[in-house]
């Protein structure tokens, strides 16, 4: 059997540092290598996790597999879960790692061959992912027993035709499901060799990690600037680069996500990936001693396991979260956060940022809030995303809209999550502006202003809007008209002055894009702070 790349490097290195170390220089070095230097398992120390991820070899009716798939990809498997198993245990989650479904006659992985009902022009690069993903589905449906867990890694044989140029098929992570490819040199002996070969075990090995990552719920993000030296490369950056070439390790914000998802876990439940709520009730952002610190308050409907920050630069053109930087914090007791992100971590103290707030559970499930904020002279304006101490909205409740879909009711503008929003007719029917809602407080309440929250996706959020005010729902006396930002961020607009009234109706002009119709995620209401 074949040594392990990533032990088989470990002990290299080792051996190198012994013959031509001092001891003061190992002890140095040591701390270097700490990370990679373990042993080799016994047998495979996962196998008998609850749950295991789905290893797909899926084949177009046209095409046969690559000779000796099971055995190349068998060892790439085992050789990752070594890799996740360092990481995590570097960052204080023990060995743990995705567990394999192992044959129990030999020990060998047991890899599930699907032969697709289609031919290979079926399944291109742009959109066979989806197309995979409904066979393998239905595929399951068939034979529950083969799906041990929410997460499915599926290879399918290169269609280019040379095996030193391989690709035509999907590659990328699709939710829980994530694609390979598999060709001739798909093979971990050429993993760190300095040739043409050893170069292309890095990008679809280490391309294969990479996915796997984002298969297994991972985000991209980079590595701390002081990081670089020591453990190289993040693996959700452009580790899919230097995988096998050059160190390449796991950011501690992805160990969390990775710690608390179904496949490395050792517990059963129920409850895997359901929906789960969790609102920001209170958020301060500053600027301590050349550190960004993100503090505040939150409630959630399930156990919180982790929360993590990203910082994410986006200006025009940018490649969006393969560049930011990420931070990670338990939470303080059940409902507090406190993270710091030192600015030497950064890579640019310039323009215009993204802040991403995960808040990982244990059930596996990522709710996250985003917020925009700008450096200014190498100084962020952190403080725009200071949270106003929100009016109870229990007894809220919107009476009357021009619009909405079917998943899109109006009244989940009031349920406190992100993803259920306001939607304005669109499938079967796309009115035009103007749209309009109803909101009864319940009571006559003073009102110094709004805050409204969008969805993720902003094509179509509300643009030019006017708000009338009434204390009986037939009379309406207008409050002016305002503007929203194409943003994630909670957008406070404040009245001309603090008013006192029952019932609001928002009246829309445009959306952003100037689309006929628009959404909204959250409304909320503040008084004098």
């Amino acid at each position: 059997m074949k040594t392990k790349f990533y032990l088989k490097t470990v002990c290299l290195f080792a051996l190198l540092f012994i013959v031509s170390c001092s001891k003061d220089q190992f002890s140095e070095t040591e701390e270097v290598l700490v990370p990679e230097a373990v042993g080799k398992p016994v047998g495979n120390e996962w196998e008998d996790n609850p749950y295991k991820l789905n290893v797909v070899y899926f084949v177009p009716n046209d095409m046969t597999p690559v000779s000796n798939y099971e055995s190349r990809i068998e060892e790439i498997m085992f050789d990752a879960q070594e890799f996740f198993a360092v990481n995590l245990d570097r960052e204080g989650y023990g060995r743990t790692s995705f567990g394999l479904n192992i044959r129990k006659n030999n020990g060998k992985l047991n890899i599930i061959t699907v032969n697709g009902q289609q031919g290979k022009s079926a399944y291109p690069y742009s959109g066979g992912g989806g197309t995979v993903i409904n066979e393998l589905e239905a595929y399951f449906n068939q034979h529950p027993n083969e799906k041990k867990s929410e997460h499915t890694l599926v290879f399918l044989p290169s269609t280019s035709g040379d095996p030193l140029n391989p690709g035509g098929v999907p590659f990328y992570g699709l939710g829980k499901y994530c694609f390979a490819l598999d060709y001739e040199y798909f093979d971990l002996q050429y993993l760190g060799e300095n040739t043409n070969l050893g170069d292309l075990a890095t990008k679809w090995i280490g391309g294969m990690v990479h996915e796997l990552g984002h298969g297994l719920n991972a985000p991209h993000n980079k590595e701390w600037s002081s990081l670089q030296a020591t453990l190289g490369t993040a693996l959700m950056g452009s580790g899919n680069f230097s995988y096998g070439k050059n160190p390449t390790f796991i950011t501690a914000s992805n160990a969390s996500i990775f710690a608390n998802s179904q496949p490395f876990r050792n517990d059963t439940r129920s409850d895997w990936y359901s929906g789960v709520t969790a609102n920001i009730t209170k958020l301060k952002g500053s600027v301590q001693n050349n550190k960004i610190v993100i503090s505040g308050n939150f409630s959630s409907s399930g156990t919180v396991s982790a929360i993590n920050v990203w910082h994410d630069p986006y200006p025009a053109g940018g490649n969006k979260d393969y560049d930011a930087p990420s931070f990670t914090s338990i939470p303080i007791g059940s409902d507090s956060l406190y993270i710091e992100s030192p600015l030497s971590e950064f890579y640019n103290l310039d323009g215009q940022y993204q802040l991403r707030i995960g808040f990982i559970h244990e059930n596996g499930s990522r709710v996250t809030r985003a917020y925009e904020y700008e450096f200014v002279n190498g100084v962020p304006n952190i403080e725009v995303i200071n949270t106003k101490d929100l009016l109870d909205r229990s007894a809220w409740a919107i009476i009357e809209v021009d619009s909405e879909e079917d998943t899109g009711a109006a009244s989940q503008m009031l349920d406190g999550d992100l993803s259920s929003v306001w939607h304005t007719e669109w499938k079967s029917s796309l009115p035009d502006h103007p749209h309009y809602f109803v909101l009864d407080m319940g009571v006559v309440t003073s009102v110094k202003g709004f805050a409204f929250e969008n969805r993720s996706n902003l094509n179509g959020a509300i643009k030019d809007f006017e708000m009338f005010k009434s204390d009986d729902g037939s009379n309406w006396t207008s409050m002016g008209t305002y503007s929203l930002n194409q943003v994630q961020n909670i957008q406070y607009v404040d009245l001309s002055a603090t008013q006192s009234f029952r019932y609001m109706k928002l009246v829309t002009q445009n959306s952003h894009g100037d689309f006929n119709y628009t959404h909204l995620a959250e409304l909320n209401a503040y008084s004098d702070q």
